[in-house]
This record gives C-alpha cells, sequence and structure tokens, in this order.
C-alpha cells in the first residue's frame, strides 16, 4: 500500500463529507475570487455604483438611482433562516439515535449547510453595517466571501437532502 493511500485508509468515513464540503467552500470562493480579481471596490447598492463610478458602462436600470440593498438584505437573511431551520430539524429528529451511515453522511453535510448559513447571514449584515459607514470597504474580498459562503449553504442543503434521499432504500 503506497503512502498516500495508507493516510486515506485511516480517515474516519464521517470525514470524508467535511473534507468534501469545505473543498466545495474553498473552490467556489478561488471563483469568485478570481471573477473579481481586478475589481477594487464592490457595491452593495446600485445607486452607489452609478456614484462613484457612473454605471461602469452598462445600462441600469432606472431604480438604480435611488434603490439599495436593505430590502434584499431581509430577504436573503429570511430564506437562510428557513434554510438553517428545516436543516437543523432533520438532523435534530431524522434517523433516529444511530443512523445509517449514509444518513450520518447526510447529517454531517446539512451542518455544513448550517454552518455556512450562520456565516453567511452574520457576515453578510456586518459587512452590509460596515458599507453603510464607507461605501469602499466592501471589497472583492469580502464579496468572494460572502458569495461563496452562500452558495455553498445552498449546495450543503441540497447536497445533504440529495445523499439522504438516495440512500433511503
Amino acid at each position: 500500500m503506497s503512502c498516500i493511500a495508507a493516510v486515506f485508509h485511516y480517515i474516519p468515513e464521517a470525514v470524508w463529507p467535511a473534507i468534501i464540503c469545505l473543498g466545495w467552500f474553498a473552490g467556489l470562493y478561488a471563483l469568485f475570487r478570481h471573477w473579481s480579481w481586478h475589481t477594487v471596490s464592490v457595491y452593495f447598492d446600485a445607486q452607489d455604483f452609478v456614484e462613484y463610478e457612473g454605471g461602469g458602462g452598462r445600462e441600469l436600470l432606472l431604480s438604480a438611482r435611488t434603490g439599495t440593498f436593505a430590502p434584499l438584505l431581509g430577504n436573503y437573511i429570511d430564506v437562510v433562516k428557513l434554510l438553517i431551520t428545516v436543516a437543523a430539524a432533520s438532523i435534530a429528529f431524522g434517523g433516529g439515535q444511530n443512523p445509517p451511515k449514509p444518513v450520518l453522511i447526510a447529517k454531517i453535510v446539512l451542518a455544513f449547510s448550517i454552518l455556512y448559513g450562520v456565516a453567511f447571514a452574520a457576515l453578510l449584515q456586518f459587512f452590509y453595517d460596515d458599507y453603510c459607514q464607507n461605501v469602499r470597504c466592501y471589497t472583492p474580498f469580502r464579496y468572494s466571501l460572502i458569495q461563496s459562503l452562500g452558495f455553498s449553504t445552498l449546495a450543503c442543503f441540497i447536497g445533504g437532502y440529495f445523499v439522504w434521499a438516495f440512500n433511503l432504500g
């Protein structure tokens, strides 16, 4: 047995879902960071984009002159609250005390969905509050972090239920 195979042999099977979830997040972060690499500032509010960069040569909606991110912030938080509630209920009540291995794996993936969702909601609110004080503070790093946390929340939520559903039989 090779050295690498020996290392992988000793990693418990329950750790693999965690490694995959962390890898998924890292991959998404790298992708969003690559897309925003040459960007100096990212804007929550379209009106700030219009004011500071003249819309960047884009044709924006007329509402971009007065629109803010605040109503969308509430919608994002509501969706994350729903995902966290459903995932937490499934972890708590699904599969009994000693669930089969596939259900345990699904619960681990759903737990990552909760972790990413809580981090997404907390950081999104923190970054938007900070942004309201300094429009230049929403950097490409923060943008990439928020985007990757949000999509990781959704992907782990969906992935956890797929693992659970396809291993019931």
